[in-house]
C-alpha cells in the first residue's frame, strides 16, 4: 500500500505523456492520398520510405477528409482516374491543372498551407496514373531532399539512397 502512491503518481504523468508521444508519431508521418491505380504504382515508393524508418498511412481519394489536417501529404494520380481531377482542384490552381491535360504530360508540385497553417503537401500528377509515376520518378532528388528536412532524416548513415 506504501508504493500505491508511487504507482499513481507514475499512471498519471505516462497518461499525460501519451498524447504528447502519439502527436509526434502523427507528425512524423507522410499521408498519401491517391486513386486505385496510382497507389498500387506507388507501392515500391512506400516501401522505399518505410524501409527508412519514414512511416506512411495510406488513403484513397474519398478519404481525403480524414487527412487534411495533418502536416505533411502526398498526392498521387492521373487527371484520368475518377475523382482525381477534383482533388487537384482543391490543391493546385487552374494553369497547373491545364498543364497536365497534355498526354504524357507530368509534375511534381509542392505546396505549403493547403488545408492549415504550417502544412506541406507533394503532389505528383500527371496526364494517366503511369505518368504521375514518372513525375515522382523524375522528380526523386528533389522530394527526397524535402523529405530529408521535414523528416529529419539526415540521421540515417549515408543519407537517403537513391529510389
Amino acid at each position: 500500500m506504501k508504493h500505491a502512491a508511487g504507482w499513481v503518481l507514475a499512471a498519471f504523468f505516462f497518461s499525460l505523456l501519451l498524447p504528447v508521444a502519439s502527436k509526434a508519431q502523427t507528425e512524423d508521418t507522410l499521408f498519401l492520398v491517391a486513386a486505385k491505380e496510382s497507389r498500387v504504382k506507388a507501392q515500391a515508393w512506400i516501401d522505399f520510405l518505410q524501409r527508412y524508418d519514414l512511416p506512411v498511412e495510406h488513403y484513397v481519394l474519398s478519404e481525403l477528409d480524414l487527412v487534411k489536417n495533418h502536416d505533411f501529404i502526398a498526392i498521387v494520380g492521373g487527371l484520368d482516374e475518377t475523382g482525381f481531377r477534383d482533388l487537384l482542384k482543391g490543391v493546385l490552381g487552374e494553369a497547373e491543372i491545364a498543364s497536365l491535360e497534355a498526354e504524357g504530360a507530368k509534375k511534381m508540385f509542392v505546396k505549403d498551407d493547403v488545408w492549415k497553417p504550417g502544412q506541406k503537401v507533394l503532389v505528383f500528377a500527371g496526364s494517366d496514373p503511369a505518368e504521375a509515376a514518372e513525375a515522382r520518378s523524375d522528380s526523386r532528388e528533389t522530394w527526397m531532399e524535402y523529405l530529408t528536412e521535414w523528416f529529419d532524416l539526415e540521421e540515417i548513415p549515408g543519407g537517403l539512397k537513391a529510389y
